[in-house]
């Protein structure tokens, strides 16, 4: 995408950071670690998430929701299958991403979600990109059960 007034540089360094609050995303699902997991999220009003199922929902809902399940669990793993970013402006991105998730719960039983895609609009806020929506889908995860 060609971005109006935006040097390649500029547009690379954009997507730069874009992939490392991504990737700190994953790394904190992955180490069990809420701050560094949800800290590119924006805690104000102004954020919105769509679930799986349709509700919408605010920051503190979303967060909640992550942690009870997190807290579930006794290691996570996030792989990501492709991903694709657009920088809409210096201060508009869009991150679009698909992966899988496995999830060891502690009771031995793991949850396993083939394919799932996210969506995130990131915005500068106070010089920093943050996601401001966030958009979920993916199929119900498998439960495994048992060694196998």
């Amino acid at each position: 995408m060609n971005v109006p007034h935006l040097s390649g540089a500029e547009k690379e360094r954009i997507e730069n950071e874009l992939q490392e609050a991504v990737n700190s995303l994953i790394a904190g699902c992955e180490a069990l670690d809420m701050g560094l997991a949800f800290g590119a999220f924006s805690d104000s009003a102004d954020f919105l998430m769509m679930g799986t199922d349709g509700s919408l929902c605010d920051y503190q809902t979303y967060l909640r929701n992550n942690i009870d399940y997190l807290m579930t669990c006794s290691s996570f793993k996030l792989t990501t299958l492709k991903q694709e970013i657009r920088v809409l402006n210096r201060d508009v991105a869009v991150f679009s991403w698909a992966y899988k998730a496995e999830a060891t719960l502690k009771t031995g039983e793991r949850d396993v979600v083939e394919k799932a895609g996210a969506s995130f609009i990131f915005g500068r806020v106070n010089g920093e990109w943050k996601v401001v929506y966030y958009h979920e889908s993916s199929v119900p995860p498998t439960r495994v059960t048992g060694t196998h």
